[in-house]
């Protein structure tokens, strides 16, 4: 079966989350929007070891993909917010979900080394 035009696409839309998913910082700079952290200043603070550098990489691929939105305000001290799209609304529920399954998998862990100590 020779691919179609609409399986390459998807082969690119994985590919995206992959370049998304697999630098350490954007997971966390994702639940941190989806916790309504949006100014740069907060989302440093809350993401300990995160350097300026690298959350301006972050943020700015993450607006490249769709996911996030960038507003800046023409005020005299110039102020900038980041806001998650519907698109990254959707990711971050599938976050959520993936923090979950890792939550389970630590309590099954737990328990398990529990049964054994006895």
């Amino acid at each position: 079966m020779t691919p179609t035009s609409r399986d390459y696409r998807q082969q690119e839309a994985l590919h995206r989350l992959t370049d998304i998913l697999r630098c350490k910082w954007t997971l966390g700079v994702l639940d941190a929007l989806g916790q309504g952290i949006n100014r740069p200043g907060q989302l440093l603070r809350s993401l300990p070891g995160l350097t300026t550098k690298v959350l301006y990489e972050r943020v700015h691929k993450l607006e490249r993909y769709g996911l996030v939105e960038r507003r800046a305000y023409p005020e005299i001290l110039p102020r900038v917010e980041y806001e998650l799209t519907e698109r990254g609304k959707r990711l971050i529920q599938l976050i959520r979900q993936m923090r979950a399954f890792a939550q389970e998998w630590v309590d099954e862990a737990d328990e398990e080394a529990t049964l054994t100590e006895k």
